[in-house]
């Protein structure tokens, strides 16, 4: 039975670097509570590796005062374990709410008289002796395997306190330490031969590693889409921008029938000109806000320029896209003709032929602008004849 949980102690001693291991790869965002975890899993690490030692000497009759050391580091370094868990649980639960480490003391406490009883225990005989190369328990035993315990059962109360700021997740992968270790010192009573709590601890960690990496995941992947998202707005007028067009129009591709409107901003350079850049952001943020007014509901607004907008209406009737042109169109008039617009229509029609057309026809609402207006297209032009 001993080698049976030397060998199953080992092996946790392999998992536990691969989770070391994992840890240390993610070094460079480690916060707090990520560097107790970690020091916690080492402890454990290190309880297994004592405890295992000890399984083995005892059954290889090594030198006594050998088997004196490797049992009190054993059994010392399971009370190591509880206050550097301790720490982590509670710095987990300043993530949400100010809580003192002063609720950790009575378990360091705990611990430090544990370990004191502990090597005064083997100097003295009564916790346990070596005989024959065998170790021999005393009349320690009993309370000496009792004081973590009651160490684990004061963190539950400290676990308990703190459900509400830890949320159900956090509760139950934290209380896995609770339940194990606390099942294992049980078992140990009944059993002295059975001392699971290293075993029971390493699976502590592995569960409490997998709900890590499962949030670490999904908070990779909420940034990801705040990020997509980010990059794929303009910043000025909240509306898509060139990289938000690129995706409206691959994402126009699975709809048959899609409606196009074509905008562009009449006279913005002389706006710029005239009363400086500011206004001209006004300006565009004004007819972002017509576009928006307009379209709510309806399709995807972008700004694909400084002055040109396009507008993709997915699964849309002629009906339907002739009231928003009308509606658009009367906003516009309101405006002081704001914008000049084309629009297109089409049914298994590829969305970038259907902006060509409402690009031609903004040109040519573009030209009866100038004419209607009487304005010096000249004078809303640049020298390279860019339009304004």
């Amino acid at each position: 039975m001993s080698l049976m949980i030397a060998s199953a102690e080992i092996f946790s001693i392999f998992f536990l670097l691969i989770i070391i291991g994992s840890l240390c790869s993610n070094s460079e965002q480690r916060s707090k509570s990520h560097s107790l975890f970690f020091a916690f899993v080492l402890s454990t690490m290190l309880g297994l590796l004592f405890d295992a030692c000890s399984y083995i000497s005892d059954e290889l009759n090594p030198h006594a005062a050998f088997l004196y050391l490797i049992n009190i580091l054993a059994f010392s370094t399971i009370n190591i374990c509880i206050v550097l868990f301790s720490f982590y649980m509670i710095s987990i639960v300043r993530q949400t709410k100010y809580v003192s480490y002063r609720s950790v003391y009575p378990i360091i406490a705990l611990s430090v008289l544990n370990i004191i009883c502990i090597v005064a225990g083997a100097i003295n005989g009564k916790f346990f002796s070596v005989t024959d190369g065998h170790l021999v328990y005393g009349p320690w035993d009993t309370y000496i395997t009792l004081m973590p315990a009651l160490s684990v059962i004061v963190l539950l109360v400290v676990l308990l306190m703190n459900i509400k700021n830890l949320g159900k997740r956090n509760t139950l992968a934290l209380g896995t330490f609770v339940a194990f270790p606390l099942n294992s010192m049980i078992i140990a009573l009944f059993h002295p031969d059975l001392e699971l709590a290293y075993l029971a601890a390493a699976l502590s960690c592995a569960v409490i590693f997998t709900f890590i990496r499962r949030e670490e995941i999904i908070e990779a992947h909420i940034r990801e889409q705040i990020m997509a998202k980010v990059s794929a707005v303009d910043t000025l007028t909240g509306l898509l921008n060139r990289r938000g067009f690129n995706e409206a129009i691959a994402q126009a591709s699975g709809f048959d029938r899609l409606g196009i409107v074509f905008c562009d901003l009449n006279a913005l350079k002389y706006t710029n000109d005239t009363l400086g850049h500011a206004a001209g952001d006004a300006y565009i943020c004004q007819f972002a806000d017509i576009l928006r007014h307009v379209f709510k509901d309806h399709g995807k607004i972008c700004r694909i320029s400084g002055d040109e907008f396009v507008i993709l209406l997915y699964d849309i009737t002629p009906e339907q896209l002739n009231v928003l042109k009308k509606s658009l169109n009367r906003k516009i008039r309101e405006n002081n003709r704001i914008a000049s617009v084309g629009y297109a229509y089409g049914d298994h029609v590829p969305a970038l032929e259907l902006i060509h057309r409402a690009e031609q026809e903004m040109y040519d609402d573009k030209n009866r602008y100038y004419t209607e207006t009487g304005h010096d297209r000249r004078r809303y032009e640049t020298k390279t004849g860019a339009r304004a």
